[in-house]
């Protein structure tokens, strides 16, 4: 059994020095890490063992098997004042009693952005005497990412499920890339209350191609979640309190010098008031130590939830709005 782990963890290793030793750059993935559900986000991202809906998509797919019919989530992020829009919409359905498939689609865009590099107006030695602004021009650059998910419930209390996702980065009209990656999850009921799951994400390590021959690579990096339900005396509420352990395969200690863990190591935790489960107060740390709170409301067939994250070392906070239309209930 022992030599079983050994092999794969042998060629994962030789993998991963060759890729390096072809200088491919790493850390290209932090925009595939961000929070697609104003819920989750609110809870400082402590959500993998709480995912029961649509998003479960991002989160862990294992969770979408709590699905019991067609889910419609959309999601809308203005941050770092106004200029990046991030934006989310999926749909997950049940396609047997233990299966549920969903698909996604995420878009990380900065618009409207002014190029000037034509408009400059030079005297005959180079200088700048002014602007033509007649020859300015806007561009747009985006970041795609389509989720195709596949959620399976494995006797009452376990779960599975993967992503296969594909990725399209626009930096211009003539600088783009592709990639196409897997995630892996699972999840498990211990007992009503209590539930504990893990979610791997670019399972496979992700390699990023672009058109200039330049390749950037995703590392793996496992999340392992447990939540409990604490209900509380009357009215049908309770109080859950979240835990994410962060454990990535590459150091980021120079990208997340604020992490709870830094490095390898780091982890988020949050917590969800619900009374009657139609008013839900939430708050939480994420992996970057930044202060989420948010809020939500459930009427029949539609959630709507708000979150705020606070960048105060960094230009702007972060505003977000969910909307969820369940049309089994």
């Amino acid at each position: 059994m022992k030599n079983r782990l050994y092999i794969p963890l042998f060629f994962l290793l030789v993998a991963s020095s060759l890729l390096q030793a072809q200088g491919i750059r790493k850390y290209a993935g932090e925009f595939m890490a961000i929070d697609v559900s104003a819920r989750a986000q609110a809870l400082g991202g402590a959500f993998t063992a709480m995912s029961n809906d649509v998003y479960a998509s991002f989160y862990n797919p294992a969770g979408l098997v709590q699905i019991d019919g067609l889910q419609v989530g959309f999601t809308h992020t203005q941050q770092f004042l106004s200029s990046i829009n991030y934006d989310y919409l999926g749909v997950a359905r049940p396609f047997s009693q233990n299966g549920v498939v969903g698909l996604s689609v995420i878009r990380l865009g900065v618009d409207n952005i002014k190029d000037s590099r034509a408009a400059a107006i030079l005297d005959d030695n180079g200088g700048l005497l002014g602007i033509d602004e007649s020859q300015i021009e806007n561009f747009n650059t985006s970041d795609y990412v389509a989720l195709l998910s596949l959620g399976q419930r494995v006797g009452a209390r376990w779960s599975w499920g993967v992503n296969l996702k594909m990725i399209r980065r626009n930096l211009t009209d003539e600088n783009s890339a592709n990639g196409v990656g897997l995630d892996a999850g699972v999840f498990m009921a211990v007992n009503h209350q209590w539930r504990v799951s893990a979610m791997l994400r670019n399972a496979t390590t992700t390699l990023i191609t672009w058109q200039t021959g330049e390749k950037e690579l995703v590392s793996p990096t496992l999340r392992i979640g447990t939540s409990y339900r604490v209900q509380l005396p009357g009215n049908n509420s309770y109080f859950t309190p979240l835990f994410d352990v962060v454990v990535q395969s590459e150091s980021t200690t120079n990208l997340t010098e604020n992490s709870l863990g830094g490095g390898l190591l780091g982890g988020a935790l949050g917590g969800e008031l619900s009374y009657q489960e139609k008013l839900f107060i939430r708050g939480g740390y994420d992996d970057l130590q930044r202060l989420n709170l948010g809020v939500g409301i459930a009427i029949p067939h539609i959630g709507i939830d708000y979150a705020f994250t606070s960048y105060d070392q960094e230009l702007g906070n972060a505003h977000r709005i969910g909307i969820l239309i369940d049309f089994n209930k």
